[in-house]
C-alpha cells in the first residue's frame, strides 16, 4: 500500500514538474514576442572635436575614429596644443525608420572601442545636444547640451563594445518631440590622461561601426 502511494506521488511530482516547465517556457516565449527590435546604423551627422585643435573638424584619424576624454602631453606645435586636450565628440542618429505608434522599451548604443590609454579616473558623460549644428564646425563653436537626463558611465575596455543606455533620450526624441539634435560625448573628473578611442560610421571594418539597438511594442 506503502509503495502504490509512493508511486502515484512521485508520478504527481513527475507531471507537475514538467507542466510548470513547459508553462515557464511558454511565458518566456510570449513574452519575447510581444517586443521587436530595430537595430539602426545609419548615423545623420558625427564628429570629433577637441581644444588641441579647437577650428578643427575631425582633427586626426581621418573621421574614422572618435576620441573621448583627455590627452595630457607636453607638446605644442603651431597649430596644437597637447597640454590639456579635452575630447569630445558628436553623433546625430538617424531616427526615420522608427515605427510610429509604438512603445519604446529600451535603446542601446553600441560603440566599438578599438584602444584605450589611462588609469580609469573619472567618468563619460552623455548629454543631448539642445541645438542645430553643422559638420564643418569644431571645439570654438560646440553646440549646447542639457545636463537634464545626463549619462555617466566607467571607462571601456580595449577591443571591446561599449553599451550606453539612452534610452530616455530616445523617449524624449521620440514622445516628447523634443528635437533630435543628438548627443555629445566627453569626460569628467580626468586629471590626467584617459583617452577611449571608438570607431566611428565610416570606419573601415563594418563590423565595428556604432549601432543603436532599439527595443519597442506595437500598440
Amino acid at each position: 500500500m506503502k509503495t502504490n502511494l509512493l508511486l502515484v506521488m512521485a508520478f504527481c511530482i513527475s507531471f507537475i514538474s514538467a507542466f510548470g516547465t513547459n508553462i515557464k517556457n511558454a511565458k518566456d516565449t510570449i513574452s519575447k514576442n510581444l517586443y521587436d527590435t530595430l537595430v539602426i546604423k545609419e548615423i545623420s551627422k558625427e564628429l570629433y572635436i577637441c581644444t588641441c585643435k579647437p577650428n578643427t573638424s575631425n582633427p586626426g584619424g581621418e573621421g574614422q575614429i572618435f576620441f573621448q576624454g583627455k590627452y595630457k602631453k607636453n607638446v605644442v606645435t603651431n597649430d596644437a596644443d597637447y597640454n590639456d586636450c579635452d575630447e569630445r565628440f558628436l553623433i546625430l542618429w538617424n531616427l526615420s525608420k522608427l515605427p510610429d505608434g509604438i512603445k519604446i522599451i529600451e535603446a542601446k548604443m553600441e560603440l566599438y572601442c578599438i584602444a584605450y590609454t589611462g588609469d580609469k579616473k573619472g567618468q563619460l558623460i552623455y548629454e543631448y545636444i539642445t541645438e542645430p549644428w553643422n559638420a564643418d564646425i569644431g571645439y570654438s563653436k560646440k553646440p549646447n547640451t542639457t545636463v537634464d537626463g545626463r549619462i555617466l558611465t566607467d571607462w571601456p575596455e580595449s577591443k571591446q563594445s561599449h553599451v550606453i543606455d539612452i534610452t530616455d533620450f530616445i523617449k524624449k526624441w521620440y514622445y516628447n518631440k523634443t528635437p533630435n539634435y543628438g548627443l555629445m560625448a566627453y569626460s569628467i573628473n580626468t586629471e590626467t590622461t584617459n583617452s577611449a578611442l571608438f570607431c566611428t560610421s565610416k570606419y573601415p571594418d563594418k563590423v565595428s561601426r556604432p549601432k543603436l539597438i532599439i527595443i519597442y511594442q506595437k500598440n
